[in-house]
């Protein structure tokens, strides 16, 4: 599997064409590539940027979190948006130039709108787009990255009735791909000034393509995360 990091230029808040900017930038596409794309260019070409002076971080949690745990440890709450656990609603203020970037507003629109857009560009029949954030897991310094939507795959790799090495079927196990691409795939884009805000997957194994909405694959309900136990009393 290869990580191909693509060099953009600048995308400026608070607005700025992202699909301008893939024109220019990417070049080539296969058959068979995933493209993860940063969650940051994706608002910025929304315009999900406002001012600081603008921006009400209560009310932003109230209204789009499904989920708010205060910390007392911290100077703002750890939130679940779009099924996944990140701080303060995934409100970023870096690469912002001074304004406060929320993340998009319809992510699986936004991800099946660009993959829309590389399949024609490129005349794929087969292609994966994965919308990236960083977020950071329990018992561990520093983030890592999660997807927060994608289009044209399967998310999982389903094992359940296989055998391992000793001859025991598998019962309940099932590979997280999706999240597995972006992990690698944000460690190539950086986190600061790196200016690579898109990477081509290539050779990605196990993966199968599809042309629809996967997420219910891959997103759990509250009763059923193994999670739940950390968070259910803050549900509402």
């Amino acid at each position: 599997m290869q990580y191909i990091p693509i060099k953009t230029r600048i995308m400026n808040p608070p607005k700025d064409d992202l699909f301008a900017v893939l024109d220019e930038s990417l070049t080539s596409l296969r058959e068979g590539d995933v493209v993860v794309i940063s969650s940051k260019v994706v608002a910025i070409n929304e315009g999900r940027c406002v001012t600081e002076s603008d921006f009400d971080s209560t009310k932003h949690n109230q209204e789009k979190a499904d989920v708010i745990i205060p910390r007392s440890n911290w100077n703002s709450p750890l939130t679940i948006i779009n099924n996944v656990m990140v701080g303060n609603s995934g409100v970023d203020r870096s690469n912002s130039n001074g304004y406060v970037t929320m993340l998009p507003a319809e992510p699986f629109v936004s991800a099946r709108e660009i993959y829309n857009f590389l399949i024609k560009k490129f005349a794929l029949k087969n292609l994966g787009v994965i919308i990236a954030d960083s977020h950071s897991v329990p018992c561990r310094y520093g983030a890592m990255g999660v997807a927060i939507s994608f289009w044209g795959i399967h998310p999982l790799q389903n094992h359940i009735g296989k055998e391992d090495l000793f001859g025991r079927k598998i019962k309940v196990e099932r590979s997280n791909l999706v999240d597995g691409i972006t992990a690698g795939a944000t460690v190539v884009m950086g986190e600061v000034a790196e200016c690579m805000p898109v990477v081509i997957v290539r050779d990605v194994p196990n993966v199968e393509f599809v042309d629809a909405d996967c997420k219910d694959e891959l997103f759990c309900s509250f009763e059923d995360d193994v999670f739940n136990v950390l968070y259910e009393r803050f549900l509402s």
